[in-house]
């Protein structure tokens, strides 16, 4: 029996990937749109189309119904894309918009009753919704692709549930049984549902999952020497093991080829335990990875734990001076961390929590940068000591539209205080370690606020203080507002970073780039010791789906300065970068949303790189938590 399943899903996972790559090919050879490639520094590829040939393509929108949606000419073409592209109507597509009130409320008028029965609805990827899943596939094409799809099994649905038959129900674990399920890579959205039984002091729980469609392929091309293709699934045969696999081209190197595999078993035998295997060889890499993870993952955990060994040889990106030398180095960690609840229990809210946690991480570099005692502290070979204390409470709301396309988001809400002390002996000298952090998040009557105040860094002999930072950030998420038939949200963030008693070398800097800061600009000449950055966006989003896929536009304004640490930050000149972009995601397929940006950037440094077109991918951001993790100091980047 085990021999015909496993051969069963192999057969599917060919025929799955089989499937994806036809898409792909078939697409592209059916439409005759003409692209120029061009690339640049940054790691996005920029795509520029020829207008001339657009009258040429054999793919086009057309109306239906008062919809937009995407068809072709082509009879194969139009068959390959129903498959994944299922046009949805609003009455079946049945969206929930939350409201932003805390989510245990829809479970506390059931709370202290027993639960006598839990049943589990799993759902496929295509044609088939959370909210009515009496609803089924009605293309052929959908049913299809739900045949070729490995359905998550029910024991991994279970394994990840924090209550059980006969337990009173505590709308806590309800909750959070529904974040940690849409945590999953594989699960696009859950929905727990409490029945009253006809003993009124029992019910039944019935959860509804659906599932993602997990095998993803991708190409990214670099330049004509330089490219990579990936292939990963996120949920083989169900069980919730991924894997990936990646093939790596760069003629620059002596190793042309390379290539990477990662194995990630999550949740194992539903100890919560987290497992991920990696390598990397070839094109200047030889490395190795074991992590093994068990979090804070609920209010009710009392131990959370993890252990890391790297082994590693790569190459390392000197950024002010765009060079690449190779490093050696070895690394190994292990933390342990033990929870205590505080206060009586309320029952529609998570219980205060004091964490305590000790850490032990030893990092060994064979090659490196040259290193003295103020020079390149980064590559230091040393040891550290951490013990962190920690008190906490994590709530959440439920929304969406706010990172996601409309699958439910769980946004935390709380607080945490946290201090983090030890030592750390290096090969030049000891000294000790401090850091802390303030954050909060909450919803106000005009949105999501989160705010933070955090803190680190070392005290040698003498005493003196050495390489030193205090960062402040916050970021603002409006209500969703209406705009005709199209609803948005405006998004503000907010950040400050300086540096104090910094040495010399790499990771002394801060830089004001495409990943911290305004992107789309990157210069070697925008770095120092003090930061602020202020990012605006405005996103509107469509009401309506075309084939599963939901577009957005959005409009940005990006502000940064740079400066000494010294300096006042304000008299600095100003970067910015603003302009319009346009996001579509379909939430049923694990593809990351796709985006397209023009900007336009009034005050460049010389010698700056800038892309005034960017198309690239983008997962979904995730909120700030407030629950203690792996104890470490805020980085200096």
């Amino acid at each position: 029996m085990g021999i015909l399943s496993l051969k069963k899903s192999f057969l599917q996972l060919t025929l799955r990937l089989g499937l994806a790559i036809t898409v792909h090919l078939s697409f592209l050879l059916f439409t005759s749109t003409s692209f120029a490639l061009t690339t640049n520094k940054f790691d996005s590829v920029q795509l520029f189309w020829n207008p001339d040939t657009l009258s040429r393509s054999d793919t086009n929108l057309f109306n239906r119904g008062g919809n937009e949606v995407l068809k072709s000419n082509n009879a194969i073409v139009n068959n390959l894309l129903d498959l994944i592209y299922c046009e949805e109507e609003d009455t079946r597509q049945k969206e929930i918009y939350a409201e932003q009130a805390k989510a245990y409320q829809k479970f506390s008028r059931y709370a202290g009753r027993i639960i006598a029965d839990i049943q589990i609805v799993r759902l496929k990827p295509f044609g088939e919704y959370i909210n009515d899943t009496t609803l089924k596939p009605e293309n052929s094409l959908q049913k299809f692709g739900n045949s070729l799809h490995s359905l998550t099994l029910r024991r991994s649905v279970e394994n990840n549930l924090l209550f059980s038959e006969g337990q009173e129900l505590d709308p806590v674990d309800l909750v959070e049984t529904e974040q940690l399920l849409r945590n999953l890579l594989y699960i696009e959205d859950v929905g727990i549902n409490i029945e009253p039984l006809q003993d009124t002091n029992y019910v039944k729980a019935t959860v509804v999952t659906k599932d993602k469609w997990t095998l993803n392929m991708g190409v990214r091309i670099e330049s004509s020497a330089k490219g990579r293709i990936t292939l990963s699934e996120r949920n083989f045969a169900g069980i919730g093991i991924g894997a990936t696999g990646r093939v790596y081209y760069d003629e620059e190197q002596k190793e042309k080829w390379g290539y990477m595999g990662e194995l990630n078993i999550p949740n194992i035998a539903g100890t919560f335990i987290t497992s991920d295997l990696w390598f990397r060889e070839g094109v200047g890499y030889k490395s190795y990875c074991v992590d093994v993870k068990r979090d804070f993952y609920a209010s009710k955990t009392k131990y959370a734990l993890g252990g890391t060994y790297v082994k590693s040889q790569e190459p390392y990106k000197i950024f002010p001076v765009d060079s690449i030398v190779s490093i050696d180095y070895s690394l190994m960690s292990f933390w342990v961390g033990r929870s205590f609840r505080v206060g009586k229990p309320v029952i529609i809210a998570s219980p205060y929590i004091f964490t305590l946690a000790l850490k032990y991480r030893q990092v060994d570099f064979y090659k490196s940068l040259p290193t003295s005692m103020n020079l390149n502290p980064y590559f230091h070979s040393n040891y550290q000591v951490l013990l962190a204390a920690g008190f906490s409470n994590q709530n959440f709301a439920q929304d969406n539209f706010i990172y996601s396309f409309g699958a439910t988001e769980d946004i935390p809400v709380g607080f945490i205080v946290q201090l983090i002390g030890g030592v750390e002996d290096s090969e030049y000298q000891r000294r000790l370690v401090a850091g802390g952090e303030i954050s909060a998040a909450e919803i106000t009557p005009a949105g999501y606020l989160f705010i933070a105040a955090r803190t680190g860094g070392y005290m040698a002999e003498g005493p003196r203080a050495e390489q030193g930072m205090i960062n402040f950030k916050s970021t603002f998420i409006s209500n969703k507002f209406t705009l005709g038939k199209y609803f948005g949200r405006q998004h503000v963030g907010v950040s400050f970073t300086r540096g104090f008693s910094r040495f010399e070398g790499e990771r002394e800097y801060l830089a004001l780039n495409k990943d911290n800061g305004i992107t789309g600009l990157r210069s070697n000449s925008l770095v120092g010791q003090t930061r602020l950055i202020v990012n605006f966006e405005t996103t509107l989003f469509s009401p309506h789906l075309y084939y599963g896929f939901r577009p957005s536009c959005f409009a940005f304004c990006d502000l940064g300065m740079v400066g000494g640490s010294n300096e006042v930050i304000f008299g600095n000149s100003l970067f910015s970068g603003f302009g319009l972009g346009f996001k579509v995601k379909n939430e049923s397929l694990i593809f990351p949303s796709f985006i397209f940006r023009l900007g336009y950037y009034p005050n460049v440094p010389q010698n700056a790189d800038v892309a005034y077109w960017i198309i690239t991918s983008q997962d979904r951001k995730k909120f700030e938590q407030f629950r203690m993790k792996e104890p470490a100091l805020l980085p200096f980047e």
